[in-house]
């Protein structure tokens, strides 16, 4: 008998490591994206997604970094520390390069579509961000004091 309640604890164990790990948001599930995952995203949604991608990659370089969230984040006063940022980008990071390509962006979002990955840092913080970019109207000319 206590071999069973032995066996049964290392399994509530195991599931309860599961729940936190993917339920909790304690890691974005990252081992579910590979570099092979498919994208599976309507023409829509992929011009949807490259729009919020290129928010962040204003050189057009097709990826972004650390920097360039970085940079967008404090344009909108969102403070984040470099090491937190780095390991949300490396949650996201397929081939580990250090930088988020578009198509590991798009991977990411069809995942999230799919349901694969539910907790996604970085889908939530450059969906924020942009809705903050969104919000920001432009200040024209004759409004901004300046200009002759």
């Amino acid at each position: 008998m206590l071999f069973a309640s032995e066996f049964m604890i290392q399994d509530e164990l195991e599931a309860a490591r599961k729940f936190l790990y993917y339920e909790m948001g304690y890691r974005t599930r990252s081992e579910q994206l590979t570099k092979t995952s498919e994208i599976n995203l309507d023409y829509q949604e992929v011009v949807r997604y490259k729009n919020r991608f290129h928010k962040f990659d204003k050189e057009s370089k097709g990826f972004i970094t650390t920097v360039d969230v970085q940079s967008v984040l404090q344009s909108i006063n969102i403070q984040i520390d470099e090491n937190s940022l780095h390991e949300i980008l490396s949650e996201v990071d397929l081939n580990k390069n250090g930088q988020v390509e578009i198509d590991e962006f798009l991977q990411l979002m069809s995942a999230v579509k799919k349901g694969q990955v539910s907790d996604s840092r970085l889908a939530i913080l450059l969906k924020t961000a942009e809705e903050s970019l969104d919000l920001r109207a432009p200040v024209s000319v004759d409004r901004s004091g300046g200009g002759v």
